[in-house]
């Protein structure tokens, strides 16, 4: 099939007339003289210099330029052919002629023309003699031939490759790389060493360099087979002598330095993609690219490369947001001998291929993938980037709060691309990161994420992930105070990580404690478990709410625990007892010291204290204050060992719990202090021991269910200073509740005389008092109190209270003083405290007295002002019917108290009390009522002696100034 193809062409011939004296014009074109200063301006500018002499064989003519000229609305290719003629001018000198034929590259651009073709259809083109507007140019097909004979030139100039074929191709490409590089600089540049060769080769060199570059260049780039060597010549890129100024001279064949920058840059990518796809494809490619490029605008050039490398193309479109796996796997596979692993592009490129390998359809981007992750420079990067997916996935999990199914799934997904290419124990080394204080947050995701695979799919039949495993401590640690909450999980783990096994090291024997059988002896092995090692275990079952584990981590690490509770390890001075000066039992009052962490730090691995990454020794204050607070965390936790956990509260200068007061658990909590007191460790504190060991059974109400028992344990301790001082103490405590006890009972025997003397001194005075109004003083009815008019007397047994404390209370009963003292803590109701109080208001002026009208103005001073108000009412209420108090009694008592309270001599207790105002308000309305009803008595007692009209008018008000309804 032919596909030469004509196309219409502008010409000129550029000569002198024979004999002419004249300089070289425009002697015949298209258009003729309007058009001929143009065509003198286009081949002026193509003008190659002066020819050698007919006689010189080297550069001999015909010299060819080929010109891209781009103009505004379209391109230009200009053809100059410089040749011989056999006319002499007016100086009998040689005239050179010149060809020079205009063509549109719209068609030479579609069909990818290269120069050899175009020297090939003007080297027999004939102009016509007559004006002319254009003529028919018959371009043959375009063969793709002037690159590989263009470097086949360059490849026969090849110094010291004679006979290597291979070698010397691979130089000619090297070769014609680094000249198309040159070009990027801007200035010209001339090839030296090719006087022998013709037009047509030099042609195809030219063809060689530019097929190395998008094809667009060649629309502004200027070429020329010759130059003279004079200043600055007209060609980006021509043959010419070495001494041509103002140029980069280059032999032909010789490899030529490039600069740094853009051409260095263009140089080396085209390289490496020539390696990678091979030369066709990357020719190819370039011809593809046919937008007008300007040869010294290496920004568009390398945009070029970017767009034609699969590198690039695919980091371009993951950027974009428009990738696709075989786009991915392209450029993945583009990449040789961990080139470019440093780029973010590459990173990012590798996330990507994560992501679709491990989706259906898939395999081959794990292929190339697997290729990176084997290779020894890219390796690492792709098992960082994976632990990072990984990360990723449980972030995204807990960000988003989505479904753990999802996330599950696709972290098996991800875990098994790392199973299959054996990476188990490397990825697990990355995952918690580098242990800085930033990593804290990674290493709880990477703790989470671990847990999610579980101990089968992490490190299963896999000895180096175990190693690795037991290396990265803080990640393990973490792990395992997570799992801790289900056993069957724990145990899993810690059957994967063998603690009882000779190379196990010495953290991991603490957590062997919490296995079955025989491991529990493991942490008794040498080298022991440090303070620091028990500690994590601790916060990992107290954390679990395993009341047995707890018991089981303390019995197994009690040394380490009393180590860490002592303090040994720390700075501070040692005292004679061998003791560290930092312990202090000074909490035995009940009060206790901050702790150094709250319960809620428990459950960060960054915390000091934490089993995930302690910085602190664990005799260290910060160690102190994590078991202090563990101990104070959940008192059920500690059920099954309260006595050791009593003696490290003590170490710690915290109180002791004591047990529940009930005979069996005392006599348990007996059993395990007694072991306890006799380990030799706590020789030194043993006193100290005993003393804040006995105060939870020596306070509170004597002869506690168990008590003895408890008691007996502390008596037995092998310290007989210690031994005999709480026989002193238990005896000294027990003759102060006896002597307590016998004034409590002298008091009420006081109390109940007093109140009788004062209820028979009252009804002799009401007797008077009836006698005064009725007249008599004798008689049945005088006695009773029925008699028609007479003053309300108490019947019989009326107005005699009994005697305070006395009642339903034994001698083994709680206090009626403590009794109101918890109700008015608990701010019980008005009513429950006024009939707590009523059997204190009889004597006022006693201790007792006071110290009730204490606690009940406490109770005022906290409740609401409802309730406030019906105290007074509730507690008249109750002195009338429960204690069977007459009115003026109750009367009396309640005036005492308003009294007292507006005399500010009810209380002084700083935290609350009575508060005068609105008792004296009550009191006020209260006396207002009473003279009023005063008032009525006088007016009925006057009417039943004068006969007084009915509606008599009083006085007014504003006269009445005696009132005190004012």
């Amino acid at each position: 099939m032919n596909d030469t193809f004509t196309v219409r062409a502008l010409w000129a011939w550029y000569s002198k007339q024979a004999g002419s004296p004249d300089e070289y014009d425009v002697l015949r074109c298209t258009g003729g003289a309007r058009r001929r200063a143009t065509f003198f301006d286009h081949i002026t500018a193509a003008g190659l210099g002066d020819p050698p002499s007919a006689a010189a064989t080297r550069d001999r003519l015909p010299w060819v330029s080929v010109t891209g000229l781009p103009c505004t609305d379209r391109q230009w290719t200009g053809i100059s052919v410089m040749e011989p003629s056999p006319l002499r001018d007016g100086v009998n000198r040689d005239v050179t002629s010149t060809r020079y034929v205009l063509l549109d590259s719209t068609e030479l651009v579609r069909r990818r023309v290269e120069y050899v073709t175009l020297w090939d259809a003007v080297a027999s083109l004939r102009l016509p003699p007559e004006h002319e507007e254009t003529i028919p140019l018959e371009v043959p097909a375009p063969a793709g031939d002037g690159l590989p004979e263009g470097l086949e030139t360059i490849a026969g100039h090849v110094p010291g490759t004679v006979g290597d074929s291979d070698r010397r191709r691979a130089a000619a490409v090297h070769w014609a790389v680094a000249v198309a590089a040159l070009l990027l600089q801007g200035g010209p540049v001339v090839i030296t060493g090719g006087g022998a060769l013709d037009a047509r080769a030099r042609l195809a060199v030219f063809d060689a360099i530019a097929g190395l570059l998008p094809y667009g260049v060649r629309g502004g780039l200027a070429v020329g087979s010759c130059v003279d060597g004079g200043d600055e010549p007209p060609t980006h890129l021509a043959f010419g002598p070495a001494h041509t100024p103002s140029a980069r001279c280059v032999e032909l064949g010789t490899l030529p330095q490039v600069p740094a920058g853009a051409p260095e840059e263009y140089r080396r990518q085209l390289l490496r993609l020539i390696e990678v796809l091979g030369l066709d494809a990357v020719t190819a490619g370039l011809r593809t690219f046919d937008a007008a490029v300007a040869p010294a605008g290496p920004g568009a050039v390398l945009g070029v490369l970017d767009r034609l490398d699969p590198f690039r193309a695919a980091v371009h479109a993951v950027e974009a947001g428009e990738q696709s796996v075989q786009l991915v796997t392209r450029g993945l596979n583009s990449l040789t001998d961990g080139e470019d692993t440093e780029s973010e592009g590459f990173l990012r490129l590798v996330r990507c291929g994560i992501d679709y390998a491990v989706e259906p359809g898939g395999r081959e981007v794990y292929d190339a993938l697997s290729r990176h992750w084997a290779h020894g420079k890219t390796g690492p990067r792709v098992s960082a980037l994976m632990a990072e997916a990984l990360l990723d996935v449980v972030l995204g999990g807990v960000s988003a709060a989505a479904d753990s199914t999802s996330c599950r799934a696709r972290l098996d997904e991800l875990w098994r691309l790392v199973e299959l290419c054996r990476k188990e124990a490397e990825v697990l080394r990355l995952l918690p990161g580098s242990g800085e204080p930033a990593d804290a947050q990674r290493l709880r995701y990477a703790a989470d994420c671990l847990c999610l695979l579980g101990p089968g799919r992490v490190a299963d039949g896999r000895a180096d992930a175990v190693h690795v495993l037991r290396d990265t401590r803080r990640l393990t640690r973490a792990v395992l105070v997570r799992e801790s909450a289900d056993p069957t999980r724990l145990a899993g783990w810690l059957t994967l990580l063998e603690p009882t096994a000779h190379e196990a090291p010495a953290w991991l024997r603490a957590w062997a404690v919490l296995a079955v059988g025989e491991r529990k002896k493991a942490a008794l092995v040498e080298p022991c478990p440090t303070a620091e090692d028990a500690l994590h275990v601790l916060t990992a079952t107290v954390r679990s709410r395993q009341p047995d584990w707890t018991a089981e981590a303390v019995r197994w690490l009690w040394p380490q625990l009393c180590s860490t509770a002592v303090g040994r390890g720390e700075s501070g001075r040692t005292g004679d007892d061998g003791a560290t000066s930092g312990l202090s039992l000074q909490g035995r009052s009940g009060s206790r010291r901050p702790p150094a962490r709250t319960p809620e730090h428990l459950d960060d691995p960054a915390h000091p204290a934490d089993p995930a990454g302690p910085a602190h020794p664990a005799g260290g204050p910060d160690a102190r204050g994590a078991l202090r607070t563990l101990l104070a965390t959940d008192t059920d936790v500690w059920r099954h060992c309260r006595a050791r956990a009593d003696v490290l509260n003590c170490l710690l200068g915290a109180p002791a719990a004591g047990p529940p007061w009930r005979e069996s658990a005392c006599r348990a909590y007996a059993q395990s202090l007694h072991r306890v007191l006799w380990d030799e460790g706590l020789a030194p504190f043993l006193a100290l021991l005993v003393e804040a060991l006995a105060t939870p059974a020596l306070g509170g109400p004597c002869g506690k269910e168990g008590e003895s028992t408890v008691l007996t344990a502390l008596l037995r301790v092998p310290d007989e200073a210690a031994a005999e001082k709480l026989r002193r103490r238990v005896d000294a405590r027990n003759d102060a509740w006896r002597r307590r006890q016998d004034a409590l009972e002298a008091e009420r025997s006081v109390r109940a005389r007093r109140l009788a003397d004062q209820e028979a001194a009252q009804n002799t005075r009401l007797r008077a008092a009836r006698e005064r109004h009725t007249g008599t003083g004798t008689g049945p009815d005088c006695a009773t109190g029925t008699g028609a008019g007479g003053a309300a007397v108490p019947r019989e047994g009326r107005g005699r209270p009994p005697v305070i404390g006395t009642g339903d209370r034994t001698g083994d009963g709680p206090d009626p003083l403590d009794v109101l003292a918890v109700a008015v803590q608990q701010l019980r109701s008005p009513r429950d405290i006024a009939v707590m109080w009523a059997p204190f208001t009889f004597d006022l002026d006693s201790g007792t007295g006071r110290r009730a009208l204490e606690l009940t103005g406490r109770w005022w001073g906290r409740a609401p002002e409802k309730e406030r108000d019906a105290l007074f009412g509730h507690l008249e209420r109750t002195l009338l019917t429960a204690h069977r108090c007459s009115v003026d009694v109750t009367a009396d008592i309640l005036h005492e108290i308003r009294s007292l309270i507006m005399a500010c001599h009810a209380s002084g207790h700083s935290s609350g009390g009575w508060l005068a105002g609105p008792v004296f308000r009550e009191a006020k309305r209260e006396l207002r009522d009473r003279r009023s009803r005063v008032r009525e008595l006088r007016r009925i007692r006057l009417m039943s002696v004068f006969h007084l009209v009915p509606r008599t008018p009083r006085k007014h008000k504003e006269r009445n100034r005696g009132s005190s309804d004012r």
